[in-house]
């Protein structure tokens, strides 16, 4: 059972990390994972992704570009797999979706569906699943590296 009064990190505790030191510390230390499982938790409805053609292509409103982009990643997202079942240790997401759906959320979903088929292990769940948890503020993004390592995305 979920504790709605658990208590989360307060950002003082840990070191906030840009996004380049951010990318690097997660591969570094999702790279020496063995065995232990990774978990996401999205709950945000939009984010301004950077360093993706795919997003870049909906953002000029060229759809059809966008979706062959997302479609371009299977072998990239299908080694990954591979890789984590070769580690022994999966990555887990866990999406919230509001409806209706912002337009990053319908890109997000489609990404979502092929990294599914890719392998990912994903749930979409809607916001209800978690609105008695959110009375004051929606629950944080939070990703969780083999157990070990608690990053709070802002």
């Amino acid at each position: 059972m979920l504790d709605p009064g658990a208590p989360f990190p307060v950002p003082p505790q840990g070191e906030k990390l840009v996004r380049e030191a951010y990318r690097r510390d997660f591969r570094q230390r999702d790279a020496r994972i063995r065995n232990h499982d990774s978990w996401k938790f999205e709950r945000r409805q939009h984010f301004e992704e950077q360093d993706s053609p795919s997003r870049d292509a909906f953002r000029r409103s060229d759809w059809d570009e966008a979706l062959r982009l997302l479609d371009e990643r299977r072998d990239d997202l299908l080694a990954l797999t591979q890789e984590d079942e070769r580690r022994g240790s999966f990555f887990h997401r866990v999406r919230v979706v509001e409806t209706p759906l912002t337009p990053y959320m319908r890109w997000e979903l489609h990404s979502l569906r092929i990294r599914a088929e890719c392998g990912e292990r994903i749930r979409v769940i809607g916001a209800e699943r978690v609105e008695a948890l959110e009375k004051t503020d929606p629950l944080p993004e939070v990703v969780i590296l083999g157990g070990q390592t608690l990053y709070h995305v802002l």
